[in-house]
């Protein structure tokens, strides 16, 4: 399988989901402004929350894959990780590489982390 990204890096086509609505819309608002084809939106730990991020990865493929601080255990300080949320993202994890092998994963630690976190993964 040959992965292919986008040239332009400011084309890049981004999913990205987390626990909190407001961080959402501020990533999204973010990553847009600065020229990214961005989409974000809060997941659910529940079959209702897969369902939305398998339909979410089968609307277009996407370059990277933005996984929350809450739901990724990177933002130790606000959002320990628990066993709870560590079943969630490991489950996320397997969803998108079932569903969406191609994507690169990109774990964030918080909203000012979002275009290092992009740039450390995908490239400047």
């Amino acid at each position: 399988m040959t992965i292919t990204f986008s040239s332009d890096p400011t084309g890049w086509r981004i999913l990205g989901f987390g626990k909190h609505p407001e961080i959402a819309t501020a990533v999204q608002e973010k990553l847009r402004s600065l020229g990214f084809q961005a989409t974000t939106f809060v997941l659910t730990n529940d079959n209702a929350g897969d369902a939305r991020l398998v339909s979410e990865l089968e609307r277009a493929e996407y370059d990277g894959v933005v996984i929350g601080g809450y739901i990724n255990g990177q933002d130790a300080v606000n959002f320990p990780a628990t066993e709870e949320t560590t079943a969630w993202f490991n489950r996320v994890l397997n969803i998108i590489h079932a569903n969406a092998p191609g994507s690169k994963i990109i774990l964030v630690r918080g909203p000012a982390d979002i275009l290092p976190a992009v740039e450390r993964v995908l490239g400047k």
